[in-house]
């Protein structure tokens, strides 16, 4: 990631990567998908409706809530105020602090108590596909990045800790818009964001593979519109793609990931994700879905985790385009994954913003 200030007038240059998705794999992905997309809606989407109350979870777990955004909204704004004169010292002492009580604790334990006090099942299906976010999303790989700042304290990683606990903040104020009113009401706020924030943030980021291997994520950008109008909608797209960017890392048998973004006509553009995976993880996941791998994005289907992550991308996407359901955004390919020998794709569109 590059620490010199971005200029608008650079993006066209900064965002077309060198390195996309193995050109076999790019023809194999391409039969899977039609050359473009209807937009049903007569308003842009701006990322709302998925969300619940905080009075919605229990007294306990409201508590959790709280320490874990304060201190990632804390984190944050620790950095936008020392960004032009970092203090690296006192960033790391704040990055780290993630890694230890009450934090940790609360990270681990968010929504687990109002998931045991619910027992009617509708409510807990609901419950259940929101909280897979607010304890997904940017949690796990801003505690990885805390993990590494502590164990060699390069201002890389402390810098990308900040934006991690920036996209987590904004993750939950997505999903709980009482938990901060006067943010979420600035979230909501026309804001168009650039395209660069995506790049900048995923090119060459780093995880840990299954086995505790490093591993990295290569970004191949081809669009060169604007990403979003707003906060809202950006963090509504970012909760797409560290769904698919976490659900690659637990399963990624290589070191790379790519995440390749392309526009598809005027209307959209189309984000992908694509990793390597174990023969095993690949007849599990055509058996699992009966060859059907849009049955992924309809919940229920898991391998040790919800099941609940990627029928939480369908929803925002159907909502995007204005589509009345998620299995029409699945039949028209809007969104979807594929096996494709060793390599698991997933895709997803979203309506461009500003065309360039």
């Amino acid at each position: 990631m590059s620490t010199r200030p971005f200029h608008p007038d650079e993006a066209k240059e900064e965002l077309v990567c060198a390195h996309g998705l193995p050109a076999g794999l790019k023809k194999a992905l391409d039969q899977h998908l039609p050359p473009g997309f209807r937009n049903m809606r007569s308003q842009r989407y701006r990322g709302e409706d998925f969300d619940i109350a905080l009075a919605s979870l229990s007294e306990v777990d409201q508590a959790h809530v709280r320490v874990v955004y304060e201190l990632a909204k804390t984190l944050h704004n620790r950095w936008v105020a020392m960004r032009d004169a970092p203090d690296w010292d006192a960033l790391l002492q704040l990055v780290t602090t993630v890694l230890s009580a009450p934090f940790s604790d609360a990270a681990k334990a968010m929504g687990h108590d109002t998931m045991a006090t619910c027992h009617d099942e509708a409510t807990r299906q609901a419950l259940g596909k929101v909280l897979h976010d607010l304890r997904g999303g940017a949690l796990t790989p801003l505690q990885l990045y805390a993990r590494m700042a502590e164990w060699d304290t390069d201002p890389l990683h402390l810098r990308s800790a900040a934006f991690l606990a920036r996209d987590q903040a904004k993750i939950m104020r997505n999903i709980l818009p009482d938990l901060d009113p006067a943010v979420r009401r600035a979230d909501e706020a026309e804001k168009p964001h650039f395209m660069h924030t995506v790049v900048e943030k995923w090119d060459g980021f780093q995880f840990e593979r299954g086995d505790q291997a490093p591993g990295h994520v290569r970004v191949a950008c081809g669009y060169q519109g604007l990403l979003a109008s707003c906060c809202l909608e950006a963090s509504a797209v970012d909760r797409i793609v560290y769904n698919y960017v976490n659900n690659a890392m637990r399963f990624t048998t290589g070191d790379t990931i790519h995440l390749d973004i392309a526009p598809v006509g005027e209307h959209a553009v189309r984000w992908v994700v694509a990793n390597p995976i174990a023969p095993d993880q690949g007849a599990w996941l055509r058996q699992n879905t009966k060859g059907d791998l849009g049955n992924l994005f309809c919940g229920g289907l898991t391998r040790g985790g919800t099941g609940v992550g990627l029928s939480n991308c369908a929803d925002f996407v159907a909502a995007a385009f204005g589509l009345p359901d998620i299995d029409i955004a699945l039949d028209g390919k809007y969104l979807g994954a594929a096996v494709e020998g060793d390599w698991y794709l997933a895709w997803a569109h979203w309506p461009s913003l500003y065309a360039a």
